[in-house]
């Protein structure tokens, strides 16, 4: 299918920002399950949509706004298929609505219509471009901005906000303009003052305000010189999530056990994560760290299907009992400050038990540790644990004081706040309640 991706490759907003910088003319397919859309635009705005979503009719959208009934809206679809007519055109006829009604109606069926779409995570769109589009908006373009800044603010998953903003994480967002929108409802005029990773640590409704902003062209970020690296990496691993583990190791089943050693051993010195040492950038990181578990994946189940076990191997005492041991490993390593083989002591420990909370909080510490000590790490990699860690575990006081803990090495004045918070779930933390002290020794507050 020409023109044709995953919605997995680019998040619906990003797609949309796209249409709206390079104003598009055309119409973009996108489906997902059994449902499918046409979106058709010109010059950047949306004109209008296609859907064969039955709720989305015309007709239920006048019943939602009280202008006809339920029987007349069965009554005038059973009469347009008929006569192969539009609803609308019907129901005008019908002498039911007026033509002014008609507008508004369509207004709010675009809407709905496109309000949906940022709720999928997945699908596959197609894009073909026109040399131009007959028909006129039904929407201006500040009407069309403000539904896309609607849609990302009340319907995208926040997973989708996090995978289009991680990729400015280091950066801090410039304002284009003095006048944000109302539509918001959210104050941002301070919004140039933060980093991308900060804003994404002040709960859900900040991100989504500065993806609305930059998807409508009211901020922009810095672009990572590491781009063409990070480019690269999405690549390889979209690829990778697409093959079977037989096709990510480049083997076939009769291959022999040295030989799918030796392909493994290749695979892993090309994609080992230390090969973008070089690359300053949390993106980096990430996706190569991805793609290498995605490897050693293919490996273990490789090796379990040749030898005629199960593909995964169900967690049993075993495993507990190797992470008990991993953590004692961690700890003692954290004693003698070998920050490293701790690190990855509780990193394995988190993965053969992610529901011990003790042993991510451990982890998050180490990796403090080992930034404040050592420079090794960033403060990004371990906001974006916390991050993670307090949506599993929100009653941990650790995590909240290892946040407070890197936001006052970076000089935030949100660190008190962090600090309280750990007191507020734990008023006995005892490295807490030293830090409020220091605050307000050096404060008087």
């Amino acid at each position: 299918m020409e023109n044709a991706f995953k919605l997995e490759d680019i998040t619906f907003p990003l797609l949309i920002k796209d249409i709206i910088d390079t104003l598009f003319t055309g119409i973009v397919f996108v489906s997902a399950n059994d449902w499918k859309k046409g979106l058709i635009f010109r010059e950047g705005v949306l004109c209008s949509i296609q859907s064969n979503k039955t709720g989305e009719l015309l007709g239920n959208t006048l019943v939602e706004i009280g202008l006809i009934t339920e029987e007349q809206n069965e009554l005038s679809l059973k009469k347009a298929r008929l006569e192969r007519k539009k609803q609308g055109v019907v129901l005008l006829e019908m002498g039911l609505i007026q033509p002014k009604e008609i507008n508004e109606a369509l207004k709010r069926q675009i809407a709905t219509r496109f309000s949906d779409i940022f709720s999928w995570e997945s699908g596959i769109v197609q894009k073909v471009a026109k040399d131009r589009i007959g028909k006129a908006s039904d929407v201006t373009r500040n009407e069309f901005f403000r539904l896309v800044r609607r849609g990302i603010m009340e319907f995208a998953p926040f997973s989708t906000i996090v995978a289009a903003l991680t990729p400015y994480a280091a950066t801090k967002p410039k304002k284009l303009t003095d006048d944000f929108p109302p539509d918001l409802a959210v104050t941002m005029d301070n919004i140039d003052q933060f980093k991308v990773s900060e804003l994404l640590l002040l709960g859900q409704d900040p991100p989504r305000a500065l993806l609305s902003l930059y998807c409508t062209g009211l901020v922009s970020f810095e672009e990572s010189k590491h781009k063409a690296v990070i480019d690269n990496l999405r690549q390889i691993l979209n690829r990778i999530k697409d093959q079977d583990p037989f096709e990510v190791l480049g083997v076939d089943k009769t291959i022999s056990d040295g030989g799918l050693k030796r392909a493994y051993i290749k695979l892993v010195k090309a994609n080992h994560p230390d090969t973008y040492a070089h690359a300053d950038d949390p993106e980096v990181k990430r996706l190569a760290n991805e793609i290498f578990t995605e490897i050693q994946k293919a490996y273990t189940t490789v090796s379990r299907i040749r030898e005629g076990m199960p593909s995964e191997e169900k967690k049993g005492i075993d495993e507990t009992l190797q992470a008990e041991i991993l953590f004692s490993q961690g700890m003692e390593a954290l004693k003698k400050k070998d920050y490293g083989k701790a690190l990855d002591s509780f990193r394995v420990c988190v993965k053969l038990n992610p529901e011990e909370k003790i042993f991510l909080e451990w982890y998050v510490k180490a990796m403090y540790l080992r930034l404040q000590n050592t420079g090794k790490g960033n403060a990004h990699e371990i906001k974006v644990a916390i991050r993670e860690g307090t949506q599993k575990f929100p009653g941990s006081d650790v995590l909240y004081l290892v946040l407070g803990w890197v936001l006052k090495r970076e000089g935030s004045s949100k660190a008190p706040d962090a600090f309280r918070k750990a007191l507020q779930i734990n008023r006995n933390n005892a490295e807490a309640q030293r830090e409020m002290r220091l605050y307000t020794l050096r404060t008087g507050k």
